[in-house]
């Protein structure tokens, strides 16, 4: 089974990419409306760029639920995990140093 932050991620992946199909089905559109003269250049080149701003500020609001989601989810980042790991790595170090500090001083004189 996925994790909820998995599962999260995927719906925001799903999201940009109808973002981006619809953007270009709207793109095939206005062109096609150029073509039969019902859309002037200038008007068609307004409207890509129109919607081009909404579709960035959507991704970007996708971005930033999907980051709030991971975070409400008491989910550690890679960074903390790297921390941890490196943590533990110290502390194993170290409590070889003190097991082979025991086993030095039970062999006896």
């Amino acid at each position: 089974m996925k994790g909820p932050a998995e599962i999260v991620k995927k719906l925001a992946l799903l999201q940009i990419g109808f973002i981006s199909l619809v953007s270009e089905k709207v793109e095939e559109m206005i062109k096609e409306l150029e073509e039969r003269g019902k859309l002037s250049e200038e008007e068609g080149k307004k409207f890509l760029e129109d919607l081009k701003k909404l579709l960035i500020s959507k991704k970007e609001e996708i971005a930033k639920e999907v980051e709030k989601a991971v975070r409400e989810m008491n989910l550690v980042t890679r960074e903390e995990f790297e921390e941890l790991k490196r943590e533990v790595e110290s502390l194993r170090a170290q409590l070889e140093e003190i097991k082979a500090s025991i086993d030095k001083g039970n062999e006896g004189p």
